[in-house]
């Protein structure tokens, strides 16, 4: 989660030819919620990171993914959905928005697939709907504490003196960085759907509230019923909040992406190709 705030264009889903998709809104609680919803075959939803969109997911390659039907959608706050600026429109929402969604298409059961704040959220989710989910993979975030709250924390008062996502991001702390690097970098941000240009006052609420996902105990995650897969960078920051979910839930596995940070991680082809043998196991 860290690493997704030192380094940050709305677009649009790009699905194959011939993809039989079907894009459009719902209402979660009063709120227009964008998604997509391809294929057919068990369920998969999957949640993408803070300030970013769900085209991570077109990104890497992981939708549409044959065999399963398979939906995206922007979180409140980012993309193409609504965008409350009332931190009492977050928190538990986020997690609620994931039923409403999986009811307004007429899911009882799905695999969830979560990356960094949709990770917290899938973990959170895990813990409240456990007969709704079949499996879960949590990558980039796991199980998240009073440090990760206090970045939020940090993140949401920043946000606040700020103009746009870009402006927040400029008065970051960065490393110098090659024009070539610049380029990789920009790029990186754009297939997670990050956009400068976004507004900052959802994303400011979205942190505030995000301690209600957070913090999660032992014995709550101890109770989860399913196989949960965990995925992280091997120079993540959050990889140890990933890894430490091991000591809590018994049916964990855990694979580390080499040389990869947080914003790479989900890109590479070995992410992809590890939810999919994970999904189809």
């Amino acid at each position: 989660m860290k690493r997704i705030f030192s380094l940050i264009t709305a677009s649009f889903f790009t699905l194959p030819v011939g993809a039989l998709a079907e894009e459009g809104s719902f209402l979660s609680d009063g709120v227009a919620l964008h998604y997509t919803d391809v294929g057919t075959g068990p369920a998969v939803v999957m949640l993408h990171a803070f300030a970013g969109t769900s085209e991570l997911w077109s990104s890497n390659g992981l939708m549409p993914l044959d065999g399963f039907r398979t939906l995206a959608f922007d979180a409140r706050g980012h993309g193409q959905s609504a965008k409350p600026t009332d931190p009492d429109a977050y928190g538990v929402e986020i997690v609620g928005d994931v039923i409403r969604l999986m009811d307004a298409r007429g899911i009882e059961e799905a695999h969830i697939v979560g990356y960094s704040m949709g990770a917290e959220t899938a973990l959170k989710l895990a813990t409240e709907h456990p007969e709704r989910i079949l499996s879960l993979v949590v990558a980039g975030s796991g199980w998240s504490g009073e440090e990760e709250a206090g970045v939020y924390g940090f993140v949401s008062d920043a946000l606040g003196s700020s103009d746009t996502f870009g402006d927040f991001m400029a008065a970051m702390p960065t490393v110098e960085m090659t024009e070539e690097e610049q380029m990789a970098a920009f790029a990186m941000l754009m297939s997670h759907g990050i956009s400068p240009a976004q507004e900052v006052a959802p994303l400011a609420a979205t942190a505030t509230a995000m301690e209600e996902l957070i913090n999660l105990d032992a014995v709550e995650l101890a109770a989860i019923p399913f196989p949960v897969l965990g995925i992280a960078g091997e120079t993540d920051e959050e990889r140890a909040n990933v890894e430490r979910l091991s000591g809590a839930i018994e049916d964990f596995s855990f694979v580390m992406i080499p040389g990869a940070d947080h914003l790479a991680a989900p890109l590479t082809p070995l992410f992809s190709e590890t939810v999919t043998g994970f999904l189809r196991n």
